[in-house]
């Protein structure tokens, strides 16, 4: 008898593993934020007060609402992604002046890295000196150019850790001119111009949708404190919601238009150039 070859057994496939997070010898990566144990908790149970709230409000069982309170879990982990999205807008509008600032300095005849002080000691004056992004990223470049580190190399690695397309497109013209030999001072005005018009254009922008934005968290909630407004003062006429099935089915249908309308119209307000 021939025996029978066994089939080799197929490995499971492994789960990608994340990449470890740069080491930028403690400099701040925009990219990434790590909540602390103290914010996990209040985030998370902020948003299980409210998951609660709004289970209890549509479905009158606390068992419903439990289980809304449990995705709760999935907060913080939201909430630090529009932490990092502050903080790059943040840093944006920072970096603006800043180059504004820069600019300046050079064409009054400064070296690049002597107007990094004079820029340094602009934003201190218009920002303050505590917890200022770009005050502590110009403390940085000063003190890596006092260690005759290359400045090209200097604003490339900010420019890495800032994830703005901003400050890359800075650091990329800059690191060009630098190595072609081009006219320094006209190229960082001219990049600064276009880079700030740019800014300035999204700042409007986002100034004119601000409105809209809260227009729209207003269609929001109006519908959930209605239900809640006939539910407190019409004596019984909702019960039928919260007893029967065909009550329970309609209940949850405008639960989900209503967070899929929330979610659509969020992303149209959110225009990105």
């Amino acid at each position: 008898m021939k025996e029978k070859k066994e089939k080799p057994v197929k490995e499971k496939k492994k789960k990608k593993q994340e990449m470890p997070e740069k080491d930028y010898n403690g400099a701040t990566n925009y990219n990434v934020y790590h909540m602390s144990a103290r914010e996990k908790a209040l985030y998370t149970l902020a948003a299980g007060i409210g998951l609660f709230a709004l289970g209890y409000i549509f479905y009158h069982s606390v068992i419903i609402s439990l289980l809304f309170a449990c995705l709760a879990v999935k907060f913080p982990k939201m909430q630090t992604k529009n932490i990092i999205r502050k903080r790059k807008k943040t840093l944006t509008l920072q970096f603006k002046d800043m180059l504004y600032s820069l600019s300046s300095a050079v064409s009054a005849g400064n070296s690049v890295e002597k107007a990094l002080e004079v820029a340094r000691d602009d934003m201190v004056n218009q920002y303050g000196e505590s917890n200022v992004f770009i005050v502590e990223e110009l403390d940085l470049m000063i003190s890596r150019v006092s260690l005759n580190q290359n400045i090209e190399d200097i604003f490339a690695e900010f420019a890495e850790r800032s994830g703005l397309e901003d400050v890359k497109t800075f650091a990329d013209i800059f690191e060009v001119s630098k190595r072609t030999g081009g006219n320094l001072v006209q190229i960082i005005r001219q990049t600064t111009d276009v880079i700030a018009d740019k800014i300035e254009i999204e700042t409007e922008m986002d100034t004119t949708l601000s409105g809209k934005k809260m227009e729209q968290k207003v269609v929001t909630v109006m519908p959930i404190l209605l239900t809640l407004f006939m539910t407190v003062t019409t004596d019984g006429f909702m019960d039928p919601i919260f007893t029967t099935l065909a009550g329970r089915l309609v209940a949850t249908v405008a639960l989900a238009l209503i967070l899929v309308g929330a979610v659509w119209s969020n992303s149209i307000t959110n225009i990105e150039i």
